[in-house]
Parts: C-alpha cells; structure tokens; sequence
C-alpha cells in the first residue's frame, strides 16, 4: 500500500477557516485568533491602531525589530495609499500589514483605523493572515460593542444612584432634573422597597420590578449592599408579594408610602422591614408604622438640635481643600446609616472617612465611639431634616443648654419610648437583658458575649431573634441601635 495523499492545500485551507470561525465565537475571539495566526504561521501577529499602538497581540511585548518594521509599513501605507503592504528588512525578518474593515465603518483606500500586522520568517506563506482579518474586524466590532454598553450601563446606574443620593439628602429639585432627563420621573408619593435577591439575580430583579411597575418605578443596584436592589415606587403600585411570587428565594422589605422628601426615612423603613421579611415564609414585609421620635418631638426638639450642631452647621474650612459643613454633615449622616460601609456609598476612602469623622468628633465635642453619641448627634440630624415649616414661631421652645434629659421626661417621648420596647416586654422579655447589655457595651458584640457570659455565636442568635421580636434590623446597618438606645434611656431617666 502506498504512503496516505498529503491534504490539498484547499482541504487545509478549509479546516482553517472552520477553525477560525470556531475561535471567533469565544468571548476573547481577537485573543484568540491573534494567537493561533501566530501558532500557524510560526510568526508575531498583533492588531496595530496607528495612532495608539498595539491594541492586541498574541503575545505579550515584541522585540525593537519587529515594531520597527511596523512602525515602517503603516507610514507606507499611509504614503501610497495603500490598504496591504509587506516590507522586508533583513532576509529573515518580513512583515505583512493588512487593513481591517471593522462592520459600520466606511471603508478608505487609505487605513486610518486598526491593521493585522504579521512579523517573522514568511508571514504571508499561508492564505491564513488573508482569512483571519474578516473575523477579527468582525471581533474587534463585537468586542467594542459590548464595552460601549457596559459604559453606557455603568454611566446609567451612576446616574440613577446619584438621583437616589440627592432624594436622601433632600436635593429635590436637581433630583427631579435628572430623573426627567433619565427617565421614568419621580411620583410623589412613594414607597421604597429594598429587595434582597443575590449579586448575581440583580439584572434580572430590575427587568421584573421594571415590568410589575409598568417602567414608574426608579430602581438603583445599592451601592452599600451588592445583595440588594432598591425601588422607589408610586404609592399605589404594590410590588412585594409579586416580586416574591416572580423571583425564587427573594426577600422584600418595603416601608410606608410617605413624601419623596422623606426617602431617607422611607429606605430605613424598608431596611428594617426586610429584616423581618427574611424570617416570614411569603418572604415580605411591610414596616410597622411608629411614629419616628423626631415627629413625636416636633418643636420642642428643635432649638436643642440646633445647639448641638450648631458648630458643624456654622463651620467653615479653613482652607478650600477642607470639607465644608454640608460635606461633614452628609458624611455624619451616611456613617451613622451606614457605618464604615458609608465609604462606598459616599464613594471615599476610608481614611478620608476617619479623618471626617475626626474633625466632627472635635467640632461637637462627642466620642464617636460610644452608642450614647452616635444617637445623640443621629437623632439632631434627623429634627434638622424635618421641614421647618411644621414649627409654630409662637410656641415656646425647650432651652437649648441641657434640654437633652428635659425631652427625655417628655410624656409623648415616654410612650414612644415604652412603645418601641412592647414587643419585647411582652413577647420575649428574657431577651431585654440581651437588648441592655448588647447597647450598654456599644453594640460590640465580643464584648456583649463576654458580659452575657454566652459565645460570640449565642450572643448573635439572640440578636437575630431580637430582629424578628423587634421587627428591626440590629446585626446590619441601617439598624435600630439609636433608637433603641434612646428608648431604654428615656425609660430609666423616668424611673
């Protein structure tokens, strides 16, 4: 029998192409076209944009020889117009450059865009440098394409986090004037919802909170927790029981339908009502409408507020590059909501976040460190934020210098107080001991384990149970530590 045929250069030639074609369906097609061009043709094959350099390569840097001769072919390209050049230096060194036709874009005699460069022994021995320029064109394409729409879906989603920055922080107006040019517009009322779903379903959770909303619902990825996804929905639009019933394993905390000026309020709402939500079989939960304490003291906690941040609303830098009284405050507000997760929602580092919170420490004279300070300046903020046109001019205000224990004795303040503590008075009372312990050590739970004389796991698992008796959030922030601190407080200054 004799030697089996040799294949004909057309059977080559076609299993070739059938492999190119298959390494154009990778996500990495240019990648992995460049590197087996360089496999079959034993030479350096890179993509080349005259302007930029090298774009890609099949492998990583090339010696001087090679850019060299590169850098000679494109400018005679350039020079006489031409759309494939070889040039040869050295009898063992040629380079063969190729113009790509990337899809929707003209063509020109002339390459102004990306060129196949092959260098080595004998770049054009094959027809494979010819046959390969097509697909990467064509990878190129799709390779851009894809990163223009994660630009544009990243510039998207920063947009519409920073539309729910600005309604957290009571912007209103430049709000609106985003959210108009974004789309949908902002309803007036609303009621946020925070849906818990898993970082990898949150695409998934805006297309169907998008499609049970009818497109009115202003939906942001939360930039604090990467588990979550946050919706500001017309009043009238119930979502949670649909959305549980579309997404397997999700869980919806929503709060009450309030003014858009309230969303700050709205979003701890819907926090702490998924902390409840987590523990229920349907999955969702709706906040358990109590009035805030900064409603329930009205005008009287207002000249107090004001003393106390006085020196940080009046406070002006001493230099340009200093942060401002409204910069400090904003970080006070979302440390206090968010703790050291408030470095992703303000987007700062966290040694400018310690350097901040420093310079408020100082201005007010508090320790924040210890629960007692951090309710103190938190529930200031919160009377600060409440509209002042709710305040009577005529009525008597509280003084300002020690009104703290004067609020404290207040009737509507003691009911408050015995409100917010019910749940567990009556349903689980062993577990105020837990609730005591776990604020009077500053919520640090080594040290409420160590003081209960229970592990770090059995302290937690009481606090859990205490989320679900409470129907608050205690273990991740936004909690209900300053509350709870002030409620426990009002009631033994009474006593």
């Amino acid at each position: 029998m004799g030697e089996p045929a040799a294949p004909s250069l057309d059977s080559r030639r076609a299993a070739d192409i059938l492999t190119m074609h298959r390494l154009a369906r990778k996500a990495d097609g240019v990648q992995a076209l460049l590197r087996w061009l360089a496999r079959r043709t034993g030479c350096w094959a890179g993509l080349v944009d005259p302007a930029d350099g090298v774009q890609a390569a099949s492998s990583q840097g090339c010696s001087s020889d090679v850019m060299t001769l590169v850098t000679n072919g494109l400018h005679l390209m350039r020079e006489r117009k031409l759309r494939t050049v070889v040039v040869c230096e050295s009898p063992g060194l040629s380079a063969a450059l190729l113009a790509i036709d990337i899809p929707g874009e003209q063509s020109a005699s002339v390459p102004s865009g990306l060129v196949l460069a092959v260098v080595g022994d004998d770049p054009l021995g094959t027809a494979a440098p010819a046959d390969v320029a097509p697909l990467l064109g064509v990878c190129w394409w799709a390779t851009e394409t894809e990163r223009t729409r994660r630009r544009v879906e990243i510039a998207d989603a920063r947009g519409r986090e920073a539309v729910l920055h600005l309604l957290m922080s009571g912007n209103l107006t430049t709000a609106h004037q985003i959210a108009g040019a974004l789309g949908p517009r902002l309803y007036d009322p609303c009621r946020f919802h925070v849906v818990e779903c898993g970082p990898d379903r949150r695409a998934e959770t805006i297309r169907i909170c998008a499609e049970l909303t009818g497109g009115r619902a202003w939906i942001v990825r939360c930039p604090v927790y990467f588990d979550h996804v946050l919706v500001v929905a017309p009043a009238d639009a119930p979502l949670e029981a649909a959305l549980t019933a579309e997404i397997e394993g999700c869980a919806v905390g929503a709060g009450d339908a309030l003014a858009l000026r309230d969303t700050a309020v709205g979003y701890e709402q819907a926090f702490h009502a998924l902390a409840v939500a987590r523990g229920r079989p349907e999955r969702w939960a709706r906040f358990d409408a109590t009035l805030g304490l900064p409603v329930v003291l009205g005008r009287h906690g207002r000249a107090w507020a004001d003393h106390l941040l006085a020196p940080l609303t009046g406070h002006v830098p001493a230099r340009a590059a200093d942060p401002d009284s409204r910069t400090l405050t904003e970080t006070a507000r979302s440390w206090l909501t968010f703790s050291t997760a408030a470095t992703l929602h303000m987007k700062i580092h966290r040694n400018t976040l310690a350097s901040r919170l420093r310079h408020i420490e100082s201005l007010l004279r508090l320790d924040l460190e210890l629960v007692a300070d951090q309710a103190k300046l938190d529930l200031a903020l919160r009377i600060a934020a409440l509209p002042r046109a709710t305040d009577h001019k005529s009525a008597p205000a509280a003084p300002a210098q020690n009104a703290f224990d004067t609020l404290l004795h207040l009737p509507a303040v003691q009911e408050w107080a015995l409100t917010q503590l019910r749940p567990v008075r009556e349903n689980a009372p062993t577990l105020e001991t837990t609730l005591r312990t776990w604020l009077r050590n500053d919520t640090r739970l080594s040290a409420t384990a160590q003081a209960l004389g229970v592990s770090l796991t059995g302290t937690r698992k009481r606090l859990m149970r205490l989320e679900r008796v409470l129907q608050r959030s205690l273990l991740r922030a936004p909690d209900a530590r300053h509350d709870l601190w002030l409620a426990v407080e009002a009631l033994d200054r009474h006593f």
